[in-house]
């Protein structure tokens, strides 16, 4: 609150804030501006308690909402910036989930490995080598 009272004052006088520091401190002897200055640092001290308080919050419902998704063992993709999403192979999983066939999504969405063998055996073998490739490049399937 000092600095920031020192520089307003600097630019209320268009000077450096090394030359108000003095004149500044002699201000503050006198009552008015002493109370001023006080009131306006309990302003501060209740605006960052009141942050704080908030951001508590907010960080107490982003950690429940990850210890939710942990224990589910699920993740909402689309809430990730494309560049943290992206596989291995430059894909992204969302997008390539999204051209997969159902029964080869079905079977992600479980994890259930011998369903998805299955629709694979189902599909052509190249269309099925080129949805594989895709998934290994997107980081669905670690190969």
């Amino acid at each position: 609150q000092l600095v920031s009272n020192i520089a307003e004052l600097a630019k209320t006088m268009k000077t450096h804030p090394g030359n108000v520091i003095m004149p500044f401190f002699q201000r503050l002897q006198e009552r008015p501006h002493l109370e001023e200055f006080l009131r306006g640092v309990k302003d501060f001290q209740e605006k960052i308690i009141k942050r704080a308080v908030t951001k508590k919050a907010e960080m107490d419902a982003q950690r429940e909402q990850e210890e939710a998704e942990a224990a589910s063992g699920t993740k909402d993709l689309s809430s990730v910036p494309l560049e943290e999403r992206l596989g291995p192979g430059g894909l992204d999983p969302l997008e390539v989930i999204d051209t997969l066939p159902r029964s080869m999504v079905k079977a992600f969405e479980s994890r259930d490995v011998e369903q998805l063998k299955e629709a694979l055996m189902e599909m052509d073998p190249e269309e099925a080598q080129r949805h594989m490739d895709r998934c290994v490049a997107s980081g669905l399937w670690v190969a």
